[in-house]
């Protein structure tokens, strides 16, 4: 039975490639299509998994070869893009930190602090990605808090592929999404957008205008979506230890070791080099944070630990990187470049348009909808590259105002729940299933929608 649901799962990917091109060509083009039929094939695969998720990641690059839609070198410059590279440098920063015990250090005082049950796990991890991805790229803090999750589950008693780990590894990847959008340094979408809105106004957009305009919605995004999670049912409700158990596992390990403070050292410089890149920006123009990870990571295999030996050797990284993880997240890239390259993304975005409801809160709504689609099926980044001249073209030639609908793109861009790609790809690739994505970022979804409808159209009002 197992066996024949899987095969129908594996031939339910080719089958709706063929209904795509029948079904879709008259709306986005044959090219189009297929590109579209390629891209719920990889959905339909993530969510039933009749094969590895990192399997899945490759079907852009494979299909192509076949359909020809982008160039090759295009697509396969998406698995070596600079979040890729940004994704690897942050996980090579951290590699020693489980050899030298500094992850379990900081999982024991994260415990001590945060407390066992549940509940104030999945609000302390939640709010701390919301405030660091505030204020430094999405993917690094993704990057960063999931194996520094792991390790204090792990220091809790929870080995493997726990029931524990799914709600704390969504509640940080729910956290990273929502807070994207409080400054421009989110990520590339919130630059885009900046840039974009300065160009058809020819006005500057503040950083502190950006961080004033979008705050409500963040506080309020944050909370519903925050509100939702706890209302969920949890497969476990608290774990093992208490915190004064964990208090006295601290009080063990001593105070911080050479090693451990070298590491730590390094990648709070990283941190901080990241969020004052403005003061640098212009005398190290190449230096962006996926290359000031690197750099500093680099430096791991020429420092010497106390043991005379350096902090990361090339045997280690090779053994313990997630390889898989940095497919996964590039297969999401490959598949919106695939998408765009086709014009399947233009087509939906000019029928969108030509169904343009109107002016104010069903304008609003379909705004956001827009944006949040093609987030969830294609990259948030490059929702942003579509969505936004979208609605500078229209509120143009309609003689609106620009900055509500504006702002309604970039709350409807900003977050995606569904599917493994993306920052998503990170906790997956550690462990998380896709199922447990979906079905904790299904309400997730919904609800953080609303909150943008809602707060676009106060926007519109104001």
């Amino acid at each position: 039975m197992v066996q024949h649901g899987k095969v129908a799962f594996l031939l339910g990917g080719p089958c709706l490639l063929l209904l795509a091109r029948c079904f879709l060509a008259g709306i986005f083009g044959v090219y189009g299509s297929l590109a579209m039929g390629i891209a719920l094939w990889m959905i339909f695969w993530w969510i039933t998994r009749p094969v590895a998720l990192t399997v899945t990641a490759l079907l852009p690059v494979v299909a192509n070869a076949f359909f020809a839609l982008a160039p090759m070198d295009q697509m396969l410059a998406q698995y070596a893009s600079s979040s890729i590279v940004l994704l690897f440098a942050a996980t090579l920063l951290t590699l020693p930190w489980e050899r030298i015990g500094l992850d379990h250090r900081i999982a024991l005082r994260c415990l001590a602090f945060i407390g066992p049950t549940m509940k104030s796990q999945i609000t302390v991890w939640f709010l701390a990605a919301v405030l660091f991805s505030v204020v430094l790229p999405n993917a690094v803090v993704v990057a960063v808090f999931t194996p520094t999750a792991l390790a204090m589950l792990k220091a809790a008693g929870c080995e493997g592929k726990d029931p524990a780990a799914g709600p704390i590894l969504c509640a940080i990847v729910f956290g990273a999404a929502v807070g994207g959008v409080g400054t421009p340094v989110g990520g590339a979408m919130d630059v885009i957008a900046a840039n974009l809105y300065q160009q058809a106004t020819g006005q500057e957009f503040l950083f502190t205008q950006w961080f004033l305009d979008f705050l409500p919605y963040l506080l309020l995004s944050a909370g519903c979506t925050l509100g939702v999670q706890l209302l969920l049912p949890e497969p476990v409700h608290q774990l093992q230890g208490t915190r004064e158990y964990f208090l006295q596992e601290c009080r063990r390990m001593g105070p911080l070791k050479r090693d451990e403070k070298i590491c730590l050292g390094l990648f709070a410089l990283a941190l901080a080099g990241s969020f004052l890149r403005p003061l640098y920006a212009a005398a190290l123009p190449g230096l962006l944070p996926a290359y000031l990870y690197g750099s500093l990571g680099f430096l791991l295999f020429f420092l010497e630990g106390e043991d005379g030996r350096p902090l990361l050797s090339w045997e280690y990284a090779q053994q313990h990187m997630i390889w898989g993880v940095l497919i996964l997240f590039a297969g999401g890239l490959a598949m919106g470049n695939l998408l765009e390259a086709s014009g399947a993304n233009r087509s939906l975005a000019q029928w969108t348009a030509s169904q343009a409801p109107s002016p104010g809160l069903p304008l609003i709504a379909g705004i956001v909808c827009l944006a949040a689609f093609l987030s969830e099926v294609s990259s948030i980044t490059i929702s942003a590259a579509l969505t936004v001249p979208l609605v500078i073209s229209y509120t143009q030639s309609a003689g609106l105002p620009l900055l509500p609908y504006w702002m309604a793109a970039v709350m409807g861009f900003n977050g995606a729940f569904l599917l493994p790609t993306g920052i998503r790809a990170i906790p997956c690739g550690a462990g998380l299933s896709s199922r447990d994505l979906f079905r904790r970022g299904l309400p997730v979804f919904v609800v953080r929608l609303l909150c943008a409808v809602g707060m676009g159209w106060l926007a519109g009002l104001g």
